[in-house]
C-alpha cells in the first residue's frame, strides 16, 4: 500500500484520482484550499479528510508535504486559463512556484511526482497532422506557458537531481464533477440537455475529449509506477468535431436542437499521438465518447444530481 498526496483533490480529476487510489487500497492524503470534497458523495467517497491549505503559501505547503511522508505526489492544483489571463502574478505563485515546492519536497523525500500539464502547451498545426510530445510547442495562452514551464522544471529535476516525475497532457476532461473552467462547457451542455434546457458551447472546431475516470486512472497509475524520469505524455482522447459532440449529446439525452456552439476553434492541437504513453503503459483502452457521456448521465441520475 502506498501513501499518495493529491493536491487539488476537490477538483474533478482530483476526486477521481482519490477514488481510483482508494479502490486500489492505497492511503490518500488530500489537499485543497476548499477543505472539502464536494464530489465525494457523487463518486461514493466517504470519510476522506481534506487539508485546507493554499499552495501559494509555499513554506506551509512544504511543511505539509514533509509531514505527510508520501510515497508519491499527484499535483493537480492549478488556476485555469481565464484566471491566468486576468491574474497572471497570482497564477505564477500557484501554477509555477507551487510546483517548484513539490519538486524540492520530492527531492528531499525521495518520492514520485505525477503532475498535470495540458494540451494547451501545443498549438494546432495548420495541416491537422498527428502531433507528438515534441511538436508545435508554442502555447497560445499564459496558462499553456506556465504548464510548459512546469514540464521544463520536471525534466531538469529528473536529470539533475534524480526526481522521478512524470506529467500528463489531457485536453478536455468531462464527466461527473466537471463544472469549472472554459472547457467545462461540454459537461455543462450534456447536463443542460438532460434537463431539457438549451446550452451554447463557447467554442467549436476539433477537440479531444477524455472521461475523467480514464484520465484519473492514468494519474494514479503513473504515481505508483513512474516510467523514465522527467517524461511528459500526450493523452489521446476521442478526437472529433464539435458537431459530432453535439450529435452524441443529443443521442444519449434523446433531445434535439438544445445544444449549439460557437464556430471558434480552441488554439490547441487536438490530434495528439499517445504512442509514447501506449509504449510505456499500454495497451490502454479508453471510453469512447458515447460510452463516456452515457456513463456520466448514469452517475448523475443514480445520485439524483440532475436538477433544474
Amino acid at each position: 500500500m502506498a501513501r499518495v498526496v493529491v493536491t487539488g483533490i476537490a477538483g474533478c480529476i482530483g476526486s477521481w484520482v482519490a477514488k481510483h487510489l482508494l479502490e486500489g487500497g492505497h492511503d490518500v492524503v488530500g489537499l485543497d484550499l476548499a477543505g472539502q470534497l464536494p464530489n465525494g458523495a457523487l463518486l461514493g467517497i466517504e470519510g476522506l479528510h481534506v487539508e485546507s491549505l493554499d499552495v501559494a503559501d509555499h513554506a506551509r505547503f512544504a511543511t505539509f508535504l514533509r509531514a505527510a511522508e508520501p510515497d508519491g505526489i499527484v499535483h493537480l492544483v492549478s488556476l485555469l486559463m481565464p484566471t491566468c489571463r486576468d491574474q497572471p502574478t497570482t497564477c505564477v505563485d500557484v501554477n509555477v512556484q507551487s510546483f517548484m515546492t513539490v519538486l524540492e519536497s520530492a527531492r528531499e523525500l525521495d518520492c514520485n511526482v505525477t503532475y498535470a500539464s495540458s494540451a494547451w502547451v501545443q498549438k494546432p498545426p495548420p495541416d491537422g497532422r498527428l502531433v507528438s510530445e515534441e511538436d508545435d510547442l508554442e502555447p497560445q495562452s499564459l496558462y499553456g506557458v506556465f504548464k510548459l514551464a512546469n514540464e521544463g522544471m520536471a525534466r531538469l529535476y529528473a536529470r539533475d537531481h534524480g526526481v522521478r516525475c512524470n506529467g500528463l497532457r489531457p485536453y478536455i476532461v468531462y464527466g461527473p464533477g466537471r463544472v469549472g473552467g472554459l472547457t467545462a462547457d461540454i459537461n455543462l451542455a450534456l447536463m443542460a440537455a438532460a434537463r431539457g434546457e438549451a446550452y451554447r458551447i463557447g467554442f467549436g472546431g476539433s477537440v479531444a475529449l477524455h472521461h475523467a475516470s480514464d484520465v484519473a486512472a492514468l494519474f494514479a497509475r503513473l504515481a505508483l509506477s513512474p516510467s523514465a524520469a522527467g517524461r511528459v505524455y500526450n493523452v489521446r482522447g476521442s478526437v472529433c468535431r464539435m458537431d459530432e459532440v453535439v450529435a452524441t449529446i443529443e443521442a444519449v439525452t434523446g433531445t434535439q436542437g438544445l445544444v449549439t456552439f460557437e464556430d471558434r476553434p480552441l488554439p490547441i492541437a487536438a490530434n495528439l499521438s499517445d504512442a509514447a504513453l501506449q509504449r510505456d503503459y499500454g495497451p490502454l483502452a479508453f471510453m469512447d465518447l458515447r460510452e463516456g457521456m452515457a456513463s456520466t448521465l448514469a452517475t448523475y441520475r443514480n445520485a439524483e444530481s440532475i436538477s433544474g
